[in-house]
């Protein structure tokens, strides 16, 4: 009877020998986590108020939100599945403006692309370019991925910033090192970017004017320069007919002097 249980044990032994190392040895994933340059910024105004007569809040760089950012994306559960190509991320990193894209060695990303794809996208989740009327029907457009990313991007009440970018990096064992697994940046990444303070989640994050003026934009952020983050003078229009209409006071009072 020793010697039967002795045996089976030792089998028992062998087969899960056999299968930890298919457990072990799978493959993950993780962000390595890369700051942006100020283009990233001055994208995410000319988004929010290029070349609109309707203006929400600039937002400027905060250093606190990038850092706690960065820490975000070096959670452990940051990215909870792959392959990279189909990353998933946590519920923390989907209550932000996120866009995936490909970035490869040697390059510098598109920032004004970049935003101008989502904005595309998250302005397609509105049924017939229509303004939500109603607290279900804003519900609609942040349960699609693509129109909470939009809502938070442009909040008109967030006045602060941070951006990173998380390259996706696969995490395979190191079977000479099994405390060094090996990682390997792919081509691969997101943009994420956290505002402050943050729109609240199923409401309208801007009026119904800025929405009007986002459907109606035609110029694409790539064309736009600073300068296009200057609201237009109310008064505009009514200031050039005053030149003409003192020209044309002008011109009567001669004439009736001469007579």
């Amino acid at each position: 009877m020793v010697s039967f249980c002795t045996t089976a044990a030792a089998v028992c032994l062998v087969a899960l020998s056999g299968l930890q190392p298919g457990v072990a040895g799978s493959t993950t994933y993780k962000f390595t986590v890369e700051s942006v340059t100020e283009d990233a910024y001055l994208a995410a105004n000319l988004a929010r108020n290029g070349k609109l007569r309707v203006h929400v809040n600039e937002v400027a760089t905060e250093q606190n939100l990038v850092t706690a950012l960065k820490a975000k994306l070096q959670q452990d559960d940051a990215l909870t599945g792959g392959p990279c190509d189909q990353m998933k991320v946590n519920s923390v990193l989907k209550d932000m403006f996120y866009q995936s894209f490909d970035y490869p060695d040697s390059t510098t990303p598109d920032y004004r692309q970049l935003l101008q794809d989502a904005l595309k996208a998250g302005l397609d989740v509105f049924k017939d370019s229509k303004y939500p009327q109603t607290d279900t029907a804003w519900g609609d457009v942040w349960g699609q991925d693509a129109g909470a990313s939009l809502g938070y991007l442009l909040g008109s009440n967030s006045t602060q910033i941070g951006c990173v970018i998380g390259k996706c990096t696969t995490v395979e064992p190191n079977e000479e090192e099994p405390t060094s697994p090996i990682e390997t940046p792919t081509e691969k990444a997101m943009l994420f970017c956290e505002l402050s303070p943050a729109p609240v989640k199923g409401k309208a994050p801007f009026d119904e004017e800025y929405f009007s003026g986002l459907i109606a934009r035609t110029t694409l952020l790539k064309d736009m320069t600073e300068d296009d983050l200057k609201a237009p003078a109310e008064n505009s229009d009514a200031s050039a007919v005053v030149p003409t209409t003192l020209i044309a006071g002008f011109a009567a009072m001669s004439a009736a002097v001469s007579v």
